[in-house]
């Protein structure tokens, strides 16, 4: 591979793929719905040496013009990464339209990269489909389960096969990639450990559920490891999963986290009520991952935290009200 299209490229996953493959003398054009002025400056400092182009997914059928306009020239190994994904508030604000939105606009950029003669398509999924195929067999007059994600990953699914059977009759190259949770400096999601994390250095109560249901998270510099190699080295027509080959029981990673940065306050699990469904600890096997294309992490969980408590401690004493 030596060209690669990643759109969604100033999110916080998108815009460190991005900033790996330049880092590796991969000819990037990146593509985002915000103009430069809109992107925060950290991730628009990762977008150096790429390529910029700013264009909604909604307006892909006008990437074409718009290459001849910027002078950027595919040639025959261009990989085009899909990571473009967004809701009306957020990824998971329950807005169904903007779920479909997203279906038809991935499967018009698989016609775009087909028309430009990308050599391959990957299509970004999400961890929540693990749960989302447990949902779709409940019994919900009876089932009481609840997960504001599921709507976002039916949405996904339904791309998933939808661009498998386009790609099919096209005869492109199609892999479709789902990773664990994606953890590192300049998340600005409030996600359940980074929330954790900064109660930790806030002082604040730790109050948790059990904890006991099995969760895993991986480097976003392992992260964009594994889409690399699986661009270089992926098989056509699989699915595979980038994580830590390490999952654990959540609790088990407050606890670590608990050690690294100790806040003097108890841990208090089983205090809040779980309501969601329990994945098996095999979900989240990157076996294939490994076996295809040698991919393994290169950073422990212990140095996802560091460089992760590094930043917020540091934008902590940044903000305003600060001592």
């Amino acid at each position: 591979m030596k060209q690669a299209i990643v759109t969604g490229s100033t999110g916080f996953i998108g815009s460190g793929f991005v900033q790996f493959l330049v880092e590796r003398g991969i000819d990037v054009l990146a593509m985002g719905r915000k103009g430069p002025s809109e992107v925060k400056a950290e991730r628009l400092a990762k977008l150096k040496g790429a390529t910029y182009l700013n264009l909604d997914m909604g307006s892909i059928e006008q990437l074409s013009a718009r290459l001849s306009q910027i002078g950027w020239k595919i040639g025959k190994d261009c990989v085009f990464f899909n990571l473009a994904w967004g809701g009306a508030k957020g990824l998971s604000d329950l807005n169904v339209l903007a779920q479909l939105n997203n279906v038809a606009y991935a499967t018009a950029a698989l016609e775009v990269a087909n028309e430009l003669g990308c050599a391959r398509f990957i299509q970004v999924g999400t961890m929540e489909e693990a749960f989302t195929e447990k949902y779709l067999s409940l019994d919900h007059r009876s089932d009481k389960f609840y997960n504001r994600h599921v709507f976002y990953s039916i949405a996904k699914m339904t791309a998933k096969m939808a661009l498998k059977l386009r790609a099919s009759q096209l005869g492109l190259d199609f892999i479709y990639v789902l990773h664990s949770h994606v953890m590192g400096p300049d998340d600005d999601k409030d996600s359940f450990l980074q929330v954790t994390l900064l109660k930790l250095i806030s002082g604040d109560e730790l109050v948790f559920s059990s904890g006991e249901q099995y969760f895993d998270v991986v480097s976003l510099e392992d992260c964009a490891l594994g889409y690399f190699l699986i661009c270089q080295k992926g098989k056509p027509g699989n699915e595979y999963w980038v994580g830590s080959g390490d999952p654990r029981r959540l609790r088990e990673y407050v606890e670590r986290m608990y050690v690294m940065f100790p806040s003097g306050r108890e841990l208090q699990f089983g205090e809040l009520p779980y309501n969601d469904i329990v994945l098996e600890k095999s979900v989240f096997s990157i076996a294939e991952l490994t076996d295809d294309t040698g991919y393994y992490p290169t950073m422990t969980y212990e140095q996802t935290i560091q460089a992760l408590h590094k930043h917020l401690a540091s934008r902590l004493s940044n903000s305003p009200g600060a001592s």
